[in-house]
């Protein structure tokens, strides 16, 4: 089987976001990057399952559809045990055109499997693993929180309402994953690391596409209000800012 991890190159989260001072960008200046946290955790399952089956998984590839910034990324999906890292070489503005670019690749060269995460850390827009459906007419199983191999079988479970749901999937399918697919994100072995540096990293040009979403100005959140703490022995400084802030005279 040929296994397409879709990876995105995203802000560390607890990095402070911080904007330009006409608010029409991020300040990008000061930001550490990482794997988008849901592609890391598909990787990382794409990982041991290679390594439960190394019979069966083919090969292991990672994309990602940015600019030479995001090669360190790459690096470290190579260093976690991919194979193979594929750059489609664009800044992309939104979901719409990520799916264009990685469709063109899918229909292109066939997979058995694509995993991507439920949504970006950043834009949390949860809709590239949909569209990538849609464009490539492979099956869409949402919301996956296993795979696993089974003989000759794939087994994915899927978080439903009230419960989950296991089922045989039949390749070639998109698997748009979510927590619990793994323990926890891999972690780069020193052998990993020197093996990654030998692995190739493939450029390719995007194709024209057009993008369906502008983004006219950025604002931060509101900062939160100041958290004051009340005391078993002050029930009455409770009461009196309950009746304030509730406008009880």
């Amino acid at each position: 089987m040929k296994v397409l991890v879709c990876i995105s190159h995203v802000p560390d989260t607890e990095t402070k976001i911080r904007l330009t001072p006409d608010r029409s960008s991020v300040d990008l200046s000061e930001i550490s990057w990482i794997i988008n946290p849901w592609d890391e955790l598909g990787l990382t399952r794409a990982v041991e399952l290679r390594k439960e089956h190394p019979s069966q998984i083919e090969s292991l590839t990672v994309i990602t559809v940015g600019n030479a910034e995001t090669e360190g990324t790459l690096r470290k999906a190579l260093a976690l045990g991919a194979d193979k890292a594929i750059r489609i070489d664009a800044t992309p503005p939104d979901s719409w055109y990520v799916a264009i670019q990685i469709s063109e690749l899918i229909n292109r060269e066939y997979f058995d499997i694509v995993l991507t995460g439920i949504e970006s850390s950043d834009f949390n827009g949860y809709a590239v693993g949909g569209m990538l459906a849609e464009l490539t007419g492979y099956a869409c199983l949402p919301n996956v929180s296993l795979i696993d191999l089974e003989g000759d079988k794939v087994m994915v479970q899927r978080e439903v309402e009230g419960g989950k749901e296991k089922l045989e999937a039949e390749v070639p399918f998109i698997a748009v994953i979510q927590k619990g697919i793994a323990s926890a994100p891999g972690i780069p072995s020193m052998r990993g690391i020197m093996e990654s540096r030998k692995k190739s990293i493939e450029v390719i040009p995007p194709v024209v596409a057009d993008h369906l979403t502008e983004y006219n100005s950025y604002e931060l959140p509101e900062a939160s209000k100041e958290c004051r703490i009340i005391t078993d022995s002050n029930y009455n400084e409770l009461v009196e800012r309950l009746h304030a802030e509730a406008g009880i005279a």
